[in-house]
Protein backbone atom coordinates (compact mmCIF):
# COMPACT_ATOMS: atom_id res chain seq x y z
CA UNK A 1 0.00 0.00 0.00
CA UNK A 2 3.14 2.22 0.52
CA UNK A 3 2.88 5.06 -2.59
CA UNK A 4 -0.52 3.94 -3.35
CA UNK A 5 -1.37 6.55 -6.19
CA UNK A 6 -4.93 7.96 -6.07
CA UNK A 7 -7.00 9.90 -8.11
CA UNK A 8 -6.96 13.99 -8.75
CA UNK A 9 -10.91 14.04 -7.65
CA UNK A 10 -10.12 11.58 -4.57
CA UNK A 11 -6.88 13.90 -3.55
CA UNK A 12 -9.38 16.94 -3.70
CA UNK A 13 -12.24 15.37 -1.60
CA UNK A 14 -9.73 14.21 0.82
CA UNK A 15 -7.78 17.59 1.38
CA UNK A 16 -11.18 19.08 1.80
CA UNK A 17 -12.04 16.30 4.81
CA UNK A 18 -8.74 16.84 6.01
CA UNK A 19 -8.85 20.76 6.48
CA UNK A 20 -8.75 21.84 10.50
CA UNK A 21 -13.04 23.12 10.45
CA UNK A 22 -13.66 19.72 8.87
CA UNK A 23 -12.14 16.95 10.09
CA UNK A 24 -8.23 17.54 10.40
CA UNK A 25 -8.22 17.50 14.12
CA UNK A 26 -8.06 15.23 17.18
CA UNK A 27 -11.52 15.41 18.93
CA UNK A 28 -12.88 13.21 21.99
CA UNK A 29 -16.02 14.19 22.73
CA UNK A 30 -18.49 12.18 25.15
CA UNK A 31 -21.24 13.29 23.63
CA UNK A 32 -20.22 13.17 20.00
CA UNK A 33 -21.78 9.80 19.01
CA UNK A 34 -18.23 8.95 16.71
CA UNK A 35 -16.49 8.88 19.99
CA UNK A 36 -12.72 9.34 19.74
CA UNK A 37 -12.24 10.93 16.41
CA UNK A 38 -9.15 12.18 14.26
CA UNK A 39 -8.64 13.29 10.73
CA UNK A 40 -12.36 12.25 10.83
CA UNK A 41 -11.71 8.41 11.88
CA UNK A 42 -14.32 7.62 14.69
CA UNK A 43 -13.05 4.90 17.06
CA UNK A 44 -16.69 3.41 16.79
CA UNK A 45 -15.80 2.88 12.64
CA UNK A 46 -14.66 -0.71 13.13
CA UNK A 47 -17.69 -1.53 15.96
CA UNK A 48 -15.04 -1.69 19.10
CA UNK A 49 -14.72 1.65 21.01
CA UNK A 50 -11.08 0.66 22.21
CA UNK A 51 -9.35 3.72 21.08
CA UNK A 52 -7.81 1.91 18.22
CA UNK A 53 -9.00 1.41 14.52
CA UNK A 54 -8.12 -1.00 11.72
CA UNK A 55 -5.64 0.59 9.43
CA UNK A 56 -4.02 -2.30 7.49
CA UNK A 57 -7.64 -3.84 6.40
CA UNK A 58 -7.95 -7.02 8.15
CA UNK A 59 -10.49 -6.29 10.12
CA UNK A 60 -8.76 -6.00 13.82
CA UNK A 61 -8.04 -2.33 15.79
CA UNK A 62 -4.58 -2.41 15.35
CA UNK A 63 -3.33 1.79 15.38
CA UNK A 64 -4.56 4.20 18.06
CA UNK A 65 -6.82 6.92 17.12
CA UNK A 66 -4.93 9.64 18.11
CA UNK A 67 -1.51 8.26 16.56
CA UNK A 68 -2.83 8.01 13.11
CA UNK A 69 -1.23 9.40 9.97
CA UNK A 70 -2.87 11.32 6.88
CA UNK A 71 -0.87 8.49 5.08
CA UNK A 72 -2.79 6.12 7.22
CA UNK A 73 -6.40 8.01 7.12
CA UNK A 74 -5.72 8.41 2.95
CA UNK A 75 -5.98 4.48 2.73
CA UNK A 76 -8.69 3.79 5.21
CA UNK A 77 -10.56 6.38 2.89
CA UNK A 78 -9.85 5.15 -0.32
CA UNK A 79 -10.47 1.21 0.86
CA UNK A 80 -13.23 1.60 3.19
CA UNK A 81 -15.25 4.94 2.12
CA UNK A 82 -14.33 5.98 -1.40
CA UNK A 83 -14.42 2.95 -3.51
CA UNK A 84 -17.38 0.91 -1.82
CA UNK A 85 -19.64 3.92 -1.75
CA UNK A 86 -18.50 4.26 -5.77
CA UNK A 87 -17.13 7.78 -5.87
CA UNK A 88 -15.00 6.36 -8.88
CA UNK A 89 -18.52 6.04 -10.54
CA UNK A 90 -19.59 9.53 -10.12
CA UNK A 91 -19.21 13.11 -11.39
CA UNK A 92 -16.18 14.82 -9.50
CA UNK A 93 -18.63 16.94 -7.76
CA UNK A 94 -21.34 14.67 -6.88
CA UNK A 95 -18.43 12.09 -5.84
CA UNK A 96 -17.15 14.92 -3.63
CA UNK A 97 -20.61 15.28 -1.64
CA UNK A 98 -21.17 11.14 -1.64
CA UNK A 99 -17.81 10.44 -0.02
CA UNK A 100 -18.35 13.28 2.38
CA UNK A 101 -21.56 11.77 3.16
CA UNK A 102 -19.82 8.84 3.88
CA UNK A 103 -17.56 9.84 6.16
CA UNK A 104 -19.96 11.55 8.41
CA UNK A 105 -22.46 9.17 8.53
CA UNK A 106 -21.32 5.94 6.44
CA UNK A 107 -21.34 4.30 3.06
CA UNK A 108 -24.82 2.74 2.89
CA UNK A 109 -26.38 6.08 4.13
CA UNK A 110 -24.46 7.75 2.06
CA UNK A 111 -25.08 5.68 -1.42
CA UNK A 112 -28.87 5.68 0.19
CA UNK A 113 -28.89 9.73 0.06
CA UNK A 114 -27.72 9.58 -3.46
CA UNK A 115 -30.24 7.00 -4.81
CA UNK A 116 -33.09 9.00 -2.87
CA UNK A 117 -31.64 12.22 -4.90
CA UNK A 118 -31.52 10.55 -8.04
CA UNK A 119 -34.74 8.88 -7.48
CA UNK A 120 -34.12 5.24 -7.68
CA UNK A 121 -35.20 2.97 -4.48
CA UNK A 122 -32.65 3.90 -1.78
CA UNK A 123 -31.23 0.29 -0.34
CA UNK A 124 -27.94 1.28 0.20
CA UNK A 125 -26.70 -0.84 -3.00
CA UNK A 126 -25.09 0.33 -6.44
CA UNK A 127 -25.99 -1.29 -8.76
CA UNK A 128 -27.35 -0.78 -12.47
CA UNK A 129 -30.57 1.14 -11.57
CA UNK A 130 -28.54 3.74 -9.76
CA UNK A 131 -25.61 3.94 -12.41
CA UNK A 132 -27.98 5.32 -14.82
CA UNK A 133 -30.14 7.51 -12.59
CA UNK A 134 -26.75 9.27 -12.19
CA UNK A 135 -25.54 9.14 -15.32
CA UNK A 136 -28.84 10.66 -17.23
CA UNK A 137 -28.74 13.46 -13.95
CA UNK A 138 -26.70 16.97 -14.36
CA UNK A 139 -24.05 17.25 -11.99
CA UNK A 140 -25.40 19.97 -9.79
CA UNK A 141 -28.84 19.52 -10.33
CA UNK A 142 -28.21 16.07 -8.55
CA UNK A 143 -26.02 17.96 -6.25
CA UNK A 144 -28.68 20.45 -4.79
CA UNK A 145 -30.92 17.09 -4.14
CA UNK A 146 -28.41 15.43 -2.64
CA UNK A 147 -28.33 18.62 -0.21
CA UNK A 148 -31.57 18.77 0.56
CA UNK A 149 -31.67 15.23 1.44
CA UNK A 150 -28.91 14.94 3.38
CA UNK A 151 -30.36 18.32 5.38
CA UNK A 152 -33.54 15.98 5.94
CA UNK A 153 -31.21 13.27 7.67
CA UNK A 154 -29.68 16.55 9.62
CA UNK A 155 -33.63 17.23 10.68
CA UNK A 156 -34.00 12.99 11.18
CA UNK A 157 -30.92 13.04 13.87
CA UNK A 158 -32.16 15.96 15.82
CA UNK A 159 -35.61 14.79 15.82
CA UNK A 160 -34.81 11.09 17.25
CA UNK A 161 -31.80 12.78 19.68
CA UNK A 162 -32.61 16.07 20.73
CA UNK A 163 -29.34 16.31 22.12
CA UNK A 164 -27.95 16.17 18.70
CA UNK A 165 -29.10 19.55 17.83
CA UNK A 166 -26.31 21.78 19.38
CA UNK A 167 -24.01 20.33 16.44
CA UNK A 168 -26.21 21.48 13.95
CA UNK A 169 -24.87 24.95 13.23
CA UNK A 170 -21.45 22.75 12.75
CA UNK A 171 -23.41 20.45 10.28
CA UNK A 172 -24.67 23.46 8.15
CA UNK A 173 -21.43 25.03 8.10
CA UNK A 174 -19.62 21.98 6.88
CA UNK A 175 -22.36 21.62 4.27
CA UNK A 176 -21.97 25.33 2.89
CA UNK A 177 -18.16 24.53 2.62
CA UNK A 178 -18.73 21.51 1.13
CA UNK A 179 -21.25 22.51 -1.40
CA UNK A 180 -18.88 25.52 -2.72
CA UNK A 181 -15.97 23.01 -2.57
CA UNK A 182 -18.15 20.51 -5.15
CA UNK A 183 -19.65 23.66 -7.72
CA UNK A 184 -15.95 24.36 -7.84
CA UNK A 185 -14.98 20.96 -8.86
CA UNK A 186 -18.54 20.36 -10.84
CA UNK A 187 -17.66 23.72 -13.52
CA UNK A 188 -13.73 22.42 -13.68
CA UNK A 189 -12.40 18.85 -12.91
CA UNK A 190 -9.91 18.67 -10.17
CA UNK A 191 -6.96 17.70 -12.74
CA UNK A 192 -7.63 20.67 -14.25
CA UNK A 193 -8.09 22.75 -10.89
CA UNK A 194 -4.08 21.46 -10.05
CA UNK A 195 -2.55 21.94 -13.01
CA UNK A 196 -3.60 25.77 -13.65
CA UNK A 197 -3.21 26.88 -10.12
CA UNK A 198 0.29 25.36 -10.28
Amino acid sequence: MENQKFSPAFEHALNFILRPDIEGVYVNDPTDRGGETKYGISDRRDGVIDGKTDVNGDGKPDTRIRDLTREQVAQIYWRDYWLPAGCDQWPDGVAMFVFDAAVQHGVKKAIKILQEAADVDADGIIGPRTRKAVSLSTPDWLLARCIVRRSRFYADIIKSKPAQGKYLNGWFNRMEKLTDACLEIIDTPPGIMSATRG
